[in-house]
């Protein structure tokens, strides 16, 4: 038995229990209270230990037994030698098995240690992989690497695919392939801690921070009020390392600020949101992804790389 299948029997055993609960994509041709005829066949995931049904699936769909996404992780981490000594796992699998996330974070002494920046010794970056499904589809099939930032009071996260590994559950998606990624691990992970190192040589004015904000908030003042709450640093004096921090912390702690007072006040509260934690960050991290691949954000890395070869030179 592989390494990590042992230890989420040892240690998260109601969690694997779960996870690996029988499931099953069967036909749907009728609806049986009336017996009506479907004009399109229908799928439904069925949960066959609790009798129930997860979800409706039209017929592109693919079936992804978490089972088989654990067994494949788990294979791929012994072939690349991708040990879990001095590792912690997160496991959270939904009671009705909507979702389930895997964490894998590497501690010191692990085969990744954390990085620390090169600013400041004690700024370190925790390496992680974590692997994300859903039986539902409101959440595709991710397996991506991660940081945590370990100084930051909010506990910045935040992520970067491996390759082609972001899918929707259709028939052509073969999960196998996404492991192969991991193979590269440690490049993957070097090429991460550059770029945040390019984020952190680049101080930016209180104006080019609002303009992130705002141009992220997209004309939300509640998403803009709660990107300003959540900036850890002065705003005169912020990099946008800083300002990347306080975008993942809106990924990651689904809160939302809400305007309080009379009409027009500017005002706001930070109050928890009523969204689903997992699903909230699921989107959130989408909105971050877009956004960071865009003209916008890609201006001021590109002004950063251009300060540092200045600086270089």
């Amino acid at each position: 038995m592989s390494t990590l299948i042992q230890t989420l029997q040892n240690n998260h055993s109601d969690m694997y229990d779960r996870a690996t609960t029988q499931v099953e994509l069967r036909s749907i041709k009728h609806v049986s209270a009336d017996f009506f005829k479907l004009n399109k066949p229908m799928y439904a995931v069925l949960d066959m230990k609790n009798n129930s049904a997860i979800h409706l699936h039209g017929s592109n769909y693919q079936l992804v037994p978490y089972t088989r996404i654990l067994n494949g992780l788990s294979e791929a981490l012994e072939e690349y030698g991708i040990t879990l000594d001095n590792t912690s796992i997160q496991f959270n699998v939904h009671t009705d098995l909507n979702y389930f996330k895997l964490r894998i974070l590497f501690n010191d002494g692990s085969k990744f240690s954390p990085h620390a920046m090169t600013t400041n010794a004690n700024d370190k970056l925790k390496f992680g992989i974590e692997v994300v499904s859903s039986y539902d589809a409101s959440i595709v099939y991710q397996i991506r690497t991660m940081f945590l930032r370990l100084i930051c009071d909010n506990g910045m996260k935040t992520f970067d695919s491996l390759g082609e590994t972001v899918k929707k559950h259709t028939t052509h998606f073969n999960v196998n392939d996404s492991f192969l990624k991991l193979e590269h691990l440690g490049l993957t992970f070097e090429k991460m801690q550059d770029k945040f190192e390019v984020y952190n040589s680049l101080s930016l004015s209180s104006g080019e921070v609002d303009s992130i904000f705002k141009k992220f908030s997209n004309g939300s003042d509640n998403k803009y009020n709660l990107l300003k709450n959540v900036l850890e640093t002065d705003i005169n004096k912020s990099t946008l390392y800083d300002v990347y921090n306080a975008l993942t912390n809106y990924s990651s702690h689904n809160k939302r600020a809400i305007r309080i007072g009379k009409k027009g006040s500017e005002d706001y509260r930070i109050d928890n949101s009523t969204m689903d934690a997992v699903k909230s960050n699921e989107s959130r991290d989408f909105e971050i992804e877009k956004y960071v691949s865009s003209n916008h954000f890609v201006f001021f890395y590109h002004k950063a790389l251009s300060n540092l070869g200045r600086n270089v030179a």
